[in-house]
């Protein structure tokens, strides 16, 4: 099997795995690191290959350095267009398809590797937090480095408290943090249909993120949302 053949299938497999999802949107901006690994030196990655990568990024507000680039296309080929199979998600070694033109006006293509460092906004704890601490207030933006399958965390749900410990300048991810009770606590809970309204005990049990659910004494279960330290159920 050509050299060509194997990068092609490669560049197949790696869109299957967990990860690669399959829509690109523009989102970042990329550009070449000052030094590579091997392969060709990233100063020399063409321009449509920044910008492929740069659209297929799925992290709002991320940018992308390329710090190693080795291609594989015909010779003379210059690239015009070039994207990765699926969406770029997370810094790692990526397959980018390579679109391009002889000098002769003739088509040509080929396949291409690229190893990324994807950058994006995160939110960072200001300062050490305690497990049920609010967050808002407590936390500050800082440019991160985003590994692959862990997308951060740019925004604060309302009422978010911090689920576990967290000490000062850690990036928050979404499984750090609740906005509902625990499950176990007791709880109130309040059903309101039009403008009637009845509360009753309950206790929290899991639910959806971003939901609030609790089981009432006639052990029937009910999901709202959480406001002002109640679950509210609003009944069609």
């Amino acid at each position: 099997m050509t050299p060509l053949r194997t990068l092609a299938l490669a560049a197949l497999l790696a869109a299957a795995l967990p990860g690669a999802a399959h829509a690109s949107r523009p989102a970042a901006a990329a550009r070449a690191a000052p030094e590579a690994g091997g392969g060709t030196p990233s100063r020399d990655v063409p321009a449509p290959v920044l910008d492929g990568l740069s659209r297929a990024t799925a992290v709002p507000g991320a940018r992308v350095e390329v710090v190693d680039w080795q291609p594989s296309l015909p010779p003379a080929c210059t690239v015009d267009r070039a994207a990765p199979p699926g969406t770029l998600a997370g810094s790692g070694r990526v397959a980018v398809r390579l679109s391009g033109t002889r000098p002769g006006g003739g088509p040509c293509d080929g396949w291409g590797w690229a190893r990324v460092r994807l950058f994006a906004p995160a939110l960072v704890s200001a300062r050490a937090i305690q497990p049920g601490e609010p967050l808002a207030g407590s936390v500050a933006t800082e440019e991160r480095e985003v590994a692959a399958g862990r997308a951060p965390l740019s925004a604060l749900p309302a009422g978010a408290v911090a689920d576990r410990a967290l000490r000062a300048g850690q990036a928050i991810e979404p499984r750090d943090l609740r906005t509902g009770p625990r499950p176990g606590e007791a709880v109130s809970v309040v059903i309101r249909l039009g403008s009637l309204e009845v509360e009753q005990p309950g206790h929290a049990v899991p639910c959806s993120r971003g939901r609030a659910c609790a089981v009432v004494p006639s052990g029937r279960r009910l999901e709202g949302s959480w406001r002002d330290g109640r679950l509210v159920v609003e009944s069609p």
